[in-house]
Order: structure tokens, then C-alpha cells, then sequence
């Protein structure tokens, strides 16, 4: 992961309105996005981390020290059966969407922020797959 929140750049990102709207059958369907069936799951692991140094990223990584933020990255990965049976694994983080990051700057720091929002998504994991997987 490198700094910053900028993931995609050629995509109008969606907001919470349009994800409102969507039903679970859409987005399952959606080949852009990945459906893993609850029962396939065997591992999910929730790390916290910083992202690894790059010399073209100094200068937003000296901008955030001489702030005083840390930047953390909450990573999680998941071991699942895939259709073939295989064990399959997928590394992936999260990041809130604009509208939920600024309102709740005025307030709280980027790290609290962000810690919160992982583990408000650790939680929603927790309570659809079988406790006998999760580990933070």
C-alpha cells in the first residue's frame, strides 16, 4: 500500500446513495466484483501495518510526521475454497469513502479514523461468518 487515498483515477467512484440502491444479487453478479459464499471461508486475519517506505512517497511521508500522523493500513486476508475446491487466498484493505473520512475529521485523527472503520468491518465480518475464523 503506498500513501494516500487516491486508489483509482480513471473511475467516478460511487457513492453511499448508489450503494443504497444496489441490491446483494447485483453485486454478487457484478464481474467487477468478487463473491466469496460465507460457508467457503476458512481464514480471515486482520493486521495493522504501515506502509512500506518508497523515496517518491517522501515527501508526503515527511508532510504527515512534521502533522504528527501515523499512517497505519489495516490489511486483511482471507483464505477461502474456491469453486475447484482449492484453497485460494486474497489480501486486500479498506478504505473509507470521502464522505465518511471527512465529516469525521473535524473530530478525530486520520489513525483513529481508520482503526475504527477496520474494525467497524472486522465487527460486520464477525457477525455473518462462524466465529471459529476470524482472528484480528
Amino acid at each position: 500500500m503506498r500513501y494516500g487515498t487516491a486508489l483509482v483515477t480513471d473511475v467516478e467512484p460511487r457513492t453511499l446513495e448508489d450503494y443504497e440502491q444496489t441490491s446483494l444479487e447485483w453485486l454478487a453478479a457484478d464481474a467487477s466484483n468478487i463473491a466469496i459464499p460465507h460457508d467457503a471461508v476458512i481464514s480471515l486475519f486482520m493486521t495493522k501495518g504501515e506502509p512500506k517506505f518508497r523515496l517518491r512517497d517522501f515527501f508526503v511521508w515527511l508532510t504527515m510526521r512534521r502533522q504528527g500522523h501515523k499512517f497505519h493500513v489495516y490489511d486483511f486476508e482471507m483464505n477461502y475454497r474456491d469453486n475447484a475446491n482449492l484453497e485460494t487466498r486474497i489480501r486486500f484493505y479498506m478504505v473509507p469513502l470521502g464522505v465518511y473520512f471527512k465529516t469525521r475529521r473535524q473530530t478525530q485523527t486520520r489513525e483513529t479514523i481508520l482503526r475504527e472503520y477496520a474494525m467497524d468491518a472486522l465487527q460486520i465480518f464477525q457477525k455473518v461468518l462462524p466465529n471459529r475464523i476470524i482472528s484480528s
